[in-house]
């Protein structure tokens, strides 16, 4: 009797277990519905970053060398004033594999803005985190908090 009771505890106990986990996904929004734009746009808004402007389609080369078919959307920003080196960059990934591609060339060209002489007064560093199906990169003089503003957004 005792080995009945028992079995019938730990077959619900692993029921709910399982309900659980699936109301868990239920209600988990969907990260991979963001778009770069919106992913950017609302760290710009959180971390409340002024006077960035995108970079168009036509000059985002300009910036980062992204190899073709790696990425479904992208969206760059730059600052408008001189002095401020802040630059933010979500690249949505076509699929895994592209990932490293994407990473290198994002590593290239914030390696490339660090090596950049700058005055003294200016702290700016950079930062990439990627969490597919985003990289993100941001080049500012907050870049650890940019990072964890791109991560519970995508969260």
């Amino acid at each position: 009797m005792t080995i009945i009771i028992i079995s019938v505890i730990a077959a619900t106990a692993v029921a709910l277990v399982f309900i659980s986990l699936k109301e868990q996904k239920k209600a988990a929004p969907s990260n991979a519905s963001l778009s770069a734009e919106q992913v950017v746009s609302g760290v710009i808004k959180k971390m409340n970053y002024q006077n960035l402007s995108p970079v168009s389609d036509e000059n985002i080369s300009k910036f980062y060398d992204i190899p073709d078919g790696t990425v479904t959307d992208y969206s760059v920003y730059i600052s408008n004033n001189s002095g401020n080196e802040t630059e933010l960059a979500c690249f949505k990934l076509k699929n895994t594999e592209s990932e490293q591609k994407v990473l290198n060339c994002v590593y290239d060209y914030t390696k490339s803005k660090s090596s950049i002489e700058q005055s003294p007064a200016t702290s700016t560093q950079s930062m990439v985190s990627s969490h597919y199906p985003y990289v993100f990169a941001v080049i500012s003089s907050d870049c650890e908090n940019a990072v964890k503003t791109f991560e519970k957004l995508i969260n």
